[in-house]
Formats: C-alpha cells, structure tokens, sequence
C-alpha cells in the first residue's frame, strides 16, 4: 500500500497559487486567494478563486459575478490533504478552465465579442518607475499584461469623462492614459505619450 504523506496547508495554498499564475492569475494574500480580469461590454470584471478548509479537506471555489449573481457557484474542487502535488496542479487547471468556460458565456463577455475589437495603438518604448516596479513584482503581475490591455483601449479603472478623452485622442491625437487597480488600495497608471514615442508605467504619486 502506498504511503501518503499529507500535504499542509500552506504548501497546498502555493502550489494552487503558481498554478493560477501560469493561467493569469494573479495571486491574493487575503481571503480570496486569486483574481483574473476578464474584458467585457460593462467594462473590465473579476473573478476570484477561493481555498476554504472544510472538515479535512480543502477545498476550491470561485466568485464572478453576472446579472446579479455568482455564476461559478456550482464550480468545486475538493483537494484531500493526502492528494500529491502532480494531482493539485491538475485539478487546479481543469478548475480555471472551467472557470474561463463559463465567464466566456456570461451576459457581459458575450456582448463584447459581438463589438468591433479595437486596434491596438503603438506604444513606442515602455518603461516602468521604480514604484510600479516593486509593486508588480510583489503582486506578481506580469507588466505586459497591463500594456497589452492599455494597447487594446482597455482603460481599466478610468472615469466616464477621462475615457472620452483617450477615445478623442484616439481619433484626433493627443496623451493616452489607463488606470488599474491591482489589489486593495494599489493603483498604477500607464500613460502613453501624444506622438506614440513611449509608454511608462508609474504609480499615482510618481507622476
């Protein structure tokens, strides 16, 4: 008989965490232990993945919602603490696809595919502030993600007013700029200069 060894806690939280990641995930030290922003036609959503122990056994759950309710409800991995790390990561990433699956079909995602998908612009060379720096690295998150849907007119966290100004600017020149909200309180900005000659990711208090 094979013998298993158990799994802690914590051990079972990183390997879940790293393989999120490795599906864009970026990783939460709070009581979600995940989030992913998905484009949609209200505007940028996220999802959030959850690691609860219950009994002897951990298990996995997510939140998005659509329409007024938690569509991923019904989603649940349970992960014995005697399951191998081979067995997590497998779980974890049939988990996130199934997630990605079924936020694809929600109300919000499938209006956007029916819009005209916006060109992206050029950025000209990007660069990041030391700030902006120390923070993506802490949470994780992979600077060409950001740039990528700042490329796309993905504005992020921008207000109505700030918005109509990149879509002018857009059509007539001018400073382009996106806002995004990382986790609690964080917030970077990315601004491309009005001749496209270079994009810079910075904090709030470095511009």
């Amino acid at each position: 008989m094979t013998d298993h060894r158990q799994i802690p806690g914590d051990a079972i939280k990183r390997t879940v965490q790293q393989s999120l990641r490795n599906r864009d995930w970026i990783a939460l030290d709070s009581v979600a232990i995940a989030t992913k922003c998905y484009a949609t036609a209200v505007g940028p959503k996220k999802a959030y993945v959850y690691l609860t122990l219950w009994g002897c056994e951990w298990v996995l759950t997510a939140e998005y919602e659509s329409q007024g309710r938690n569509i991923l409800e019904p989603l649940r991995v349970t992960v014995p603490d005697t399951a191998d790390v081979e067995d997590i990561r497998h779980w974890t990433v049939r988990f996130s696809e199934e997630i990605d699956a079924r936020v694809a079909e929600s109300y919000a995602v499938r209006l956007i595919r029916n819009q005209p998908q916006k060109r992206p612009f050029p950025l000209g060379i990007t660069v990041a502030t030391p700030g902006a720096v120390a923070l993506l690295q802490k949470t994780l998150l992979d600077p060409g993600h950001l740039l990528s849907r700042h490329a796309c007119g993905d504005w992020g966290d921008l207000c109505d007013e700030d918005r109509a100004l990149n879509e002018a600017a857009l059509a007539e020149g001018g400073r382009l700029m996106s806002v995004y909200q990382i986790s609690g309180q964080d917030t970077v900005w990315v601004i491309t200069e009005a001749d496209h000659s270079a994009t810079t990711i910075l904090l709030p208090d470095e511009y």
